[in-house]
Order: C-alpha cells, then structure tokens, then sequence
C-alpha cells in the first residue's frame, strides 16, 4: 500500500471546557459552552472537513479540551461530516474523551448511538486532595462511577488517563490510585509524567519556587513499578507512556509513532501528510471567524514541510517510543535512510550506556533508555 493510499486518522480538537486545570497548556475555551457557542463552533468543524480532501480513514478521534460537554446531537452531525468527505472503514476505531461526572448512563449510551466504540477518561489521580490540587472537579468516587456506568451502557474499550509526579508524590499515595485504577478494570491506560511547560499555573507557581516536585529518582522507580504491575495485570506498554492489554492499544494513537497520515479539525488541530505538517488557528473567535469568513482552507494557520532526512530523523525516534523500535531493513526501505549507518556513533554510545539495544535487526530502547528517552532522540534530530 502505497502512502496515498494509506487510510488517515481523524482528529477532532473540541476545546470547550468548564475550567482550565492548572497543569493544562493545551488549547482550550474555558467556559460552559452554551447551545450559541457550541452550534457555532460545529458549524465551522463542518465548513473545514467540507473542504477537507476526501480519502480513506480507519479511525476518529474526538480530544480536547472536553468533548463530552458537546451535545451528543452536535456529535452526530460532525460524525455525520466526516461520513459524507470520507470513506470510513465499517470497523473504524472512534473514540471520544470524556471528564468523569459528566455524564450518566444515559448519556454513555448517547455516545454509543454516535457511534463511539472507545472511551478515554481523564481519571488523572484517584486521590481527592491532588484532585483540588490539579484544578479537577470531579472526584475518585466519580470516576469510579463513570467507569460503571460506561460499561453498563456498553462501552467495551475503556482507556483511562493517569499523572505521575505530582508535587508531594509518595510511593503509598500512587499505589494506592494505581490499585484503584485496576479495580476498575480498565483495557487501556495512559501513563503522563508531570511537566512544567508553558503558560499553566502549575508552571507559574514553579517559577516561584512554590511547588514541591518529588525526587527524579523516586519517579522513574515508580514509573517502573507501574510498568511491571500493570503488565501482572495484562496490560502490557505498547509505548513509553501508553498501556494496553492485546487488542486495544489506540489505533489512532498509533499513528503519530508510526509515520502515518492524519488529518486535524478544529481550533489548533495539527495535521500531517506526506512529510507535510500544518497547523490551524488556535483561539475559538479567530478560528470560526477566519472559517467563518474564507471557507475551510482558511482554519489554516501555518505549515512546514520536512527534507527526507529530517522527516527520515523524526520517524527514527517516534518509532522508538514503542515497545518493539525500529526494524531496520524496513526503515531502510521506507525512507533510503540507514540509521545503523547515519547515526553509527549516536548509537554505539547509547547501546554503550545501556540507552539501546541493537539485536535481530531491530534497534529498540532498555528499560533505562525509556526514562531518559528525551536524551537518546536528541542524537537523532
């Protein structure tokens, strides 16, 4: 199959909000959207996916901010958009973000009607305390609840989202959302570790020397902790930060590490095709207004076009966020790149180190090479 033919991943960027949490440097609206604000920013969805180019796709993402707080009416229509631009596999993989607290049993099921097979919860903490820290208004109780009462409505691919490394982590308080998050099961777990980055409050209070980050050396031992137990469990790292038990790792997710195409819609939706990447606008105002008034294309806000060897660099060290690395003789093919030979030192000094291990034909990352990952693909950009 060629790259043309390849079927794109789709993603919806909802931004809408009830309250920015104070680790969050994501686009964002961060208000209650009303039926006039949510009817607005469809339409303008529906005018760029309109003037998208039609294709094959085989899965849809709807991210955020919040989605669930998008009527599941307004949904459908996008859904239904995305229907009549491209054909999508009958077996597509659609998933839809959602805070627990919500939605009820009810509204699960709404999504279902939609046609969403995959649920990603943002759990983030089962503890209260860190909860309020993290700006979230919900609690472990309700997260609890969501995960039931998704699975009463019949969603069968429930992913849940998890932060390492809040301030004052201990061992005991993440074992203890760590087990709480097994007792519900869930097929599919994405493991964040706390960054400070960006315009967030989290960040801010850092620079003023008010946050208490835990001890490095603590995380990276319960990010392996983590890794083992949830693998005991069946729910094996498929990525550095992505879990799954066999079958249910994030098709779309897969993507991004795999070199694949996607297309973005929406404000700040990112786009890739062809060592092509672009860009849209990113607040709510000047993305409708720009859709709003030039027509699709116009949700544009830049684009950079990759040289072989970068796009070539780049696929190297996505492709060494999964588990299994890179083969190289397919590398080799794909990209006329030969990083057993282009990057021949990088590589002898990080296997030296413990980084890389270079076996099979395969060049993959150790244990150690996962948590300072960030060092090792330096060398390959």
């Amino acid at each position: 199959m060629t790259e043309a033919e390849t079927p794109v991943g789709l993603y919806v960027h909802v931004p809408f909000c009830v309250a920015k949490c104070t680790y969050c440097h994501f686009a964002i609206d961060p208000r209650r959207p009303d039926a006039e604000r949510q009817d607005r920013y469809r339409r303008a969805l529906e005018l760029e996916i309109a003037e998208a180019e039609p294709g094959e796709a085989d899965t849809i993402y709807f991210g955020g901010g919040t989605p669930s707080l998008m009527s599941a009416s307004r949904l459908q229509s996008v859904v239904d958009a995305l229907r009549r631009r491209f054909r999508l596999d009958p077996a597509s993989e659609v998933t839809v973000e959602a805070n627990p607290g919500d939605l009820d049993r009810a509204g699960y099921r709404e999504l279902i009607a939609v046609g969403a097979n995959r649920l990603s919860l943002g759990v983030q903490s089962l503890d209260d305390a860190v909860l309020r820290e993290m700006g979230r208004l919900h609690s472990a109780r309700d997260s609890q609840r969501a995960v039931e009462e998704a699975r009463r409505a019949g969603f069968a691919n429930v992913s849940i989202d998890l932060i390492l490394g809040w301030p004052h982590e201990t061992g005991e308080r993440w074992r203890a959302t760590l087990e709480g998050v097994l007792a519900l099961a869930p097929d599919h777990v994405s493991l964040y570790l706390l960054e400070l980055e960006g315009k967030t409050a989290l960040a801010h209070r850092a620079r003023r020397g008010r946050v208490a980050l835990p001890d490095d050396d603590l995380v990276a031992d319960l990010y392996l902790e983590t890794v083992e137990v949830l693998s005991a469990r069946g729910i094996r790292r498929y990525e550095i930060s992505n879990f799954a038990r066999v079958g249910f790792e994030s098709r779309h997710n897969l993507k991004y590490w795999e070199d694949a195409p996607f297309l973005g819609f929406g404000m700040s939706a990112h786009s890739y095709r062809g060592g092509r990447r672009w860009w849209n606008h990113e607040p709510y105002a000047v993305y409708c207004r720009a859709v709003e008034t030039s027509g699709g294309r116009a949700a544009v806000a830049g684009e950079r076009r990759l040289a072989p060897r970068e796009r070539a660099g780049e696929a190297l060290f996505t492709a060494l966020r999964r588990r299994e690395g890179v083969e190289l003789a397919t590398f080799r093919r794909r990209y006329g790149f030969d990083p057993a030979h282009e990057h021949a030192l990088a590589i002898r000094e990080a296997v030296a180190a413990g980084l890389l291990e270079a076996a099979g034909g395969r060049l993959r990352l150790t244990e150690r090479g996962v948590l300072l990952s960030n060092e090792v693909f330096r060398a390959f950009v």
